[in-house]
């Protein structure tokens, strides 16, 4: 059995699967231009641990177990949705307070600390547990029956890379000068944007059956 050419189909498709834009895009993106730099890395890493979560859960087929658990996906679907919609909101309150003021690159979002950061990339990527059945997907699709644990584990840790390597690589830009400079000008329209986004996401999350 060919592994590394199983890993790196893994790979190419998830790749493909996260690069797409999306509500995690904007969470990274955001963060990375906080006033701490501490923030975006912070937002990646949450990311990654949600990765790390919903991979490993469909590698050890606990998708099965969750599905049998009729209101633990309604639960996480609400917590999450709730806590994104929250956050949307907290964005679109700050630069509503803030409009007409001459500074709003300093008071068109609310003061983020790594923490938070970390909490929004988590909880953006863990409310969803139809995620689960992405990497339940891939894993069925791409890995052959009576593989080995370490198959499994090689799939997780390439799911988890790739998030690490495309993720980090998106804070990145987003936090270079000349990036950051013509962000800083647009941050008002780009972060109500994201909020806006947010809560839709995350009521859409919370009214999903």
């Amino acid at each position: 059995m060919d592994y590394l050419h199983i890993l790196l189909g893994i790979a190419l498709i998830h790749f493909f699967a996260i690069s797409s834009p999306g509500p995690t895009l904007f969470v990274v993106a955001g963060h990375a231009n906080a006033d701490d730099p501490r923030c975006g890395p912070s937002a990646v890493l949450g990311v990654v641990a949600a990765t790390f979560v919903w991979s490993s859960f469909a590698a050890a087929g606990l998708g099965t177990l969750i599905n049998a658990v009729p209101w633990l996906p309604m639960a996480i679907r609400i917590a999450g949705g709730a806590y994104l919609a929250w956050f949307g909101f907290r964005m679109l309150r700050s630069v509503w307070r803030s409009r007409g003021r001459m500074n709003l690159k300093e008071d068109a979002v609310p003061q983020v600390t790594p923490m938070a950061a970390l909490r929004a990339g988590f909880v953006t990527n863990i409310s969803n547990p139809k995620v689960i059945a992405y990497y339940a997907s891939l894993f069925g699709v791409m890995i052959p029956p009576g593989s080995t644990a370490g198959l499994f584990a090689g799939a997780v840790a390439t799911a988890v890379l790739v998030s690490t390597l495309w993720w980090g690589a998106v804070s990145i830009f987003f936090r270079l000068p000349m990036v950051r400079r013509g962000f800083i000008r647009i941050r008002p329209v780009f972060d109500g944007v994201v909020g806006l986004a947010l809560i839709a996401f995350g009521l859409r999350l919370v009214m999903s059956r």
